[in-house]
């Protein structure tokens, strides 16, 4: 009996302890419908939405009122620099496997180079780009433009605003060539500032990838198995695909 209450007594302290860790992270994410975005003052989204479901599960008294929202370059400064930071939703690429611990795939997508139908581009490789001297869009320390730098655009052609949305403008509008962002982002973005998304087209896929929590390094790996074996099982549940339903149908 004494062995009992002394294994509970032990139990209880360690789950109080990872408790107080989870409950000190600092979750931090940007403008990035359906993804991650705010209406009203409050965040929603796909990864919003899912990260929400996965403290419940964990009996964290974190909520959506606890999550920044920032520029996306601050985020990620952000993560990189402070060691309680997790960062959302964040593409998971070979530049940045060792940067950060990562919880996911929450959900895939592609990146890619996006432009207007009556424009007529034809893009066969990144050298195009540099050739034709075309103006492409990207969101500063953004995906799009990480892998477009790797791939050898000349920095002249690009152009870097913090938010994605102001780019869709700029596109559809024509001050800009191309966008290099999300498929599933742009197509949001363009619908909510009121143009049809079947006046455009993607004419370049960068990468298929998919959607990450981006853990600072510093953070405990038993936190990180639990918050994803709370993916783990909601996605098992099918939360994570009703909650997907909800926003891209």
């Amino acid at each position: 009996m004494k062995t009992f209450f002394l294994a509970l007594i032990f139990t209880l302290c360690t789950t109080n302890l990872f408790a107080q860790t989870l409950n000190d992270l600092n979750f931090i994410t940007e403008e990035y419908p359906p993804f991650n975005f705010s209406v009203k003052g409050q965040l929603r989204g796909i990864s919003t939405d899912t990260l929400v479901e996965m403290l419940k599960l964990l009996g964290a008294q974190q909520t959506r009122k606890n999550i920044g929202l920032f520029a996306w370059a601050r985020d990620y400064n952000i993560a990189l620099k402070q060691e309680n930071a997790v960062l959302f939703s964040t593409t998971r690429t070979e530049a940045r496997e060792k940067l950060f611990k990562w919880v996911g795939p929450i959900i895939s997508s592609e990146i890619v180079l996006y432009a207007r139908k009556d424009r007529h581009l034809s893009i066969g490789s990144i050298d195009d780009l540099n050739r034709q001297k075309l103006r492409v869009g990207v969101v500063l320390n953004d995906v799009g433009e990480q892998l477009l730098l790797e791939k050898g655009i000349k920095r002249a052609h690009l152009f870097r605003f913090n938010k994605g949305v102001h780019l869709a403008e700029m596109l559809a509008r024509g001050r800009i060539d191309l966008l290099a962002y999300d498929k599933l982002v742009t197509l949001f973005n363009l619908k909510t500032l009121g143009f049809d998304p079947k006046d455009f087209e993607a004419v370049y896929v960068l990468k298929r990838a998919s959607y990450y929590y981006a853990l600072n390094t510093q953070i405990d790996d038993q936190i990180v198995l639990q918050l994803q074996q709370a993916l783990d099982q909601l996605k098992t549940s099918g939360a994570v695909d009703a909650i997907v339903k909800h926003y891209l149908d």
